[in-house]
């Protein structure tokens, strides 16, 4: 039996594709043969092996392999799950959800900051938060002009500016409403205007039409 192993072990691998036989004989002795015929007649009823394809005998698999997507710069990698985060990527167009708060509180501090340029009486700063249509149709010296000679002042402290509110349009377009004190330059009471101003996102900062603030002069 031993014996018949060593063959089995020692024959060439160009042997590998060919059929083989095998039966154990009345001593118990386990035989291999690649020829048929060879296989005596008493033993072929328990040959375990029949003639089969070479391909088979060499283990070849021809189940066809399940093709692998090329991924640029990655190699080959499997192809992804049905349903995945691989299978379906986020848009490229997808964009990011509008802070709405975030951009009404930015509108609303500009037009803080306008109003107190205006009490501060920094009308060449002042100008730069005009629109670039406004400031197309209204030169920096006829605006300062008129901002001196207008015929009212802010109010004074906290009457300056109350009861802001913005809401928002756009991305770009905030609308928001104050009420103005202003009272005349020779003194007297304290006149509330409620105004809405229409903000809009240009080149980074909020600005408005400079002639809403003329009207409240």
């Amino acid at each position: 039996m031993r014996v018949a192993l060593i063959l089995l072990i020692l024959l060439p691998s160009s042997m590998g594709l060919a059929e083989t036989y095998r039966w154990v004989d009345e001593k118990g002795t386990i035989n291999f043969t690649q020829d048929y015929e060879s296989v005596p007649g008493k033993y072929r009823d328990q040959v375990k092996e029949k003639p089969a394809e070479a391909g088979e005998k060499a283990g070849v698999d021809k189940a066809p392999q399940k093709p692998l997507e090329q991924d640029s710069g990655k190699g080959l990698q499997k192809s992804p799950k049905k349903g995945s985060k691989e299978a379906s990527p986020k848009s490229h167009g997808d964009k990011e959800p509008v802070n709405k708060n975030r951009l009404e509180s930015d509108a609303a501090d500009a037009l803080t900051a306008i109003i107190t340029l205006w009490k501060d009486g920094k009308y060449e700063a002042l100008y730069e938060y005009g629109t670039d249509r406004y400031r197309t149709t209204t030169s920096r010296e006829k605006f300062v002009e008129r901002m001196k000679h207008g015929r009212r002042d802010l109010a004074s402290s906290w009457e300056t500016l109350r009861d802001v509110d913005a809401k928002f349009r756009s991305p770009t377009l905030v609308y928001v409403t104050a009420k103005i004190g202003t009272k005349t330059k020779t003194g007297g009471n304290v006149r509330f205007q409620t105004e809405t101003f229409e903000m809009r996102l240009e080149k980074g900062t909020w600005k408005t039409d400079l002639s809403k603030l003329l009207k409240t002069r």
